[in-house]
């Protein structure tokens, strides 16, 4: 099950890069051509991003090692790489990128004038995007912090390769006594 929800959580990475392109592309087209805002793009765009979190925290809390690892022992979890990007930046940046474009498509809806909802789509979906493209673990990130562009496919050889330390030591423990 864990490799198969990693698998659709890595596919749907390309479904919500490529929905948000599009939707910051037709801001930006119906922005300069004094068009209405179109709200389709931008509801694939979060849709889509509000699935893939929810896949993301089944990950996270109930399949994935290393965040389970992260999660035992943060502090010294810390300093290792991997565990430190899917232990925490990963979590972070994606849900601040979830929290971001939402509000985004909320107040391009509500904005009065539509040059002002293009703007607002724009804007807070280029965010969401920089905030993405800075979460996915992409193949050139080392310390084991690499994946695969596709599911099943794996990082490069240079990239894979698991830090001599993967799991951080354990806590001392109290004699007895």
């Amino acid at each position: 099950m864990g490799t198969g929800l990693l698998h659709l959580h890595n596919a749907l990475r390309w479904v919500i890069v490529i929905s948000g392109l599009i939707a910051v592309v037709k801001a930006i087209l119906n922005a300069s051509a004094n068009k209405p805002y179109s709200k389709g793009p931008g509801a694939v765009f979060v849709a889509s991003l509000h699935i893939e979190l929810l896949i993301g925290l089944v990950l996270y809390f109930g399949v994935s090692g290393l965040a389970a690892t992260f999660r035992a022992d943060p502090g010294a979890s810390m300093k290792v790489a991997a565990l430190r990007f899917y232990g925490m930046e990963h979590l972070i940046l994606m849900t601040a990128a979830v929290v971001v474009a939402t509000i985004g498509s909320a107040r391009a809806r509500r904005a009065g004038d539509e040059a002002t909802k293009n703007k607002t789509a724009r804007t807070f979906f280029l965010i969401a995007l920089a905030l993405l493209a800075l979460g996915i673990p992409w193949p050139f990130r080392g310390d084991g912090v690499g994946r695969g562009l596709f599911p099943g496919m794996k990082a490069p050889a240079a990239t894979t390769a698991t830090p001599p330390e993967m799991t951080p030591p354990p806590p001392p423990v109290a004699p007895l006594g």
